[in-house]
């Protein structure tokens, strides 16, 4: 099955990518079904294959694991903002209910040297210009609909999607924009721009597609090292770097998680497991520490 709105070549949608990957390998293994396998096409759009659901049942599976998680992020992450308010009490206080997933998810948010959390190095959302990455997970999955992830799927981005006044009356929203800040378009600078951002509410994304970002995040821990960085980054100097390949052979998450872990440093061992092109991305620090991530570039 194709899916025309995923387009691995920039993180953004790798990211989409992977997290629908991992949607529907918990759905296959609930139903005891096959694991879903993911590749991409010599452009970088997705495939999924050994899924056996046409696009409507894609759809409500991918939706209904989305609204599962809703419940973690609300119920037990509803004091946490950011993953630096996290701490090692905090960690073995959830740990100790906290289900498989849960833990990943966890893991995919922050790790703690001592007893301070550091978050991950995928984490652009860190409480710089009212920006919280958890707090944008429940904004975002307490917006997206079925029609929103369909869109994300199965079509180009178009990227329109705005929060409505009646719902960012209802949840409280504020001013705060239902972003995960992956995409680079999220930042979009001041002397860059028509209007001023701190006066008009001209926020658009593809909500669908942020949605699908989230379970990414459990398939990339951050890792406890004296200077932590999340599984498939490392760091030069000031800088923080995340790089992934695409890959042509169909792999099921375990694969592609091993994929991620392997890096792209061997070339050659890579495209002998399917590999066919390498990118990554910087996470860059603007004025008052705001983060966010650069364009992506090919690397082989």
């Amino acid at each position: 099955m194709r899916l025309d709105g995923i387009d691995g070549t920039h993180l953004f949608g790798f990211m989409a990518g992977l997290g629908t990957l991992a949607l529907l390998d918990e759905h296959a293994r609930q139903q005891q079904l096959p694991p879903p396998r993911l590749h991409f096409d010599p452009m970088g759009t997705a495939e999924i294959t050994g899924a056996p659901l046409d696009p409507t049942a894609l759809i409500d599976a991918v939706f209904e694991r989305i609204q599962a998680a809703r419940v973690f992020y609300e119920r037990d992450l509803v004091a946490i903002k950011k993953p630096t308010d996290l701490n090692r009490a905090a960690f073995l206080e959830l740990a100790a209910t906290a289900d498989r997933g849960q833990l990943a998810g966890l893991a995919g948010l922050a790790c703690c040297v001592g007893d301070e959390a550091v978050e991950s190095s995928l984490c652009a959302a860190n409480g710089a210009s009212h920006q919280n990455l958890v707090q944008s997970i429940r904004d975002v999955l307490s917006l997206v609909e079925k029609s929103n992830i369909h869109a994300a799927l199965f079509a180009p981005w178009r990227k329109q999607y705005e929060v409505s006044d009646d719902s960012r009356k209802q949840l409280g929203l504020g001013n705060r924009k239902p972003t995960l800040r992956l995409d680079p378009a999220d930042e979009r600078l001041y002397a860059l721009r028509l209007s001023n951002p701190t006066t008009t509410d001209d926020f658009k994304t593809e909500i669908g597609a942020q949605a699908l970002a989230v379970p990414a995040f459990a398939q990339l821990p951050a890792l406890p090292r004296a200077r932590p960085v999340s599984v498939a980054s490392r760091r030069l100097g000031n800088r923080v770097l995340f790089a992934w390949a695409l890959w042509s052979t169909p792999a099921t998450l375990a694969t592609v998680r091993s994929l991620l872990a392997a890096g792209i440093d061997q070339p050659d061992q890579l495209r002998a497991r399917g590999a066919f092109m390498a990118l990554r991305v910087a996470r860059v620090s603007g004025s008052k520490g705001k983060l966010s991530f650069s364009p992506s570039e090919g690397v082989w």
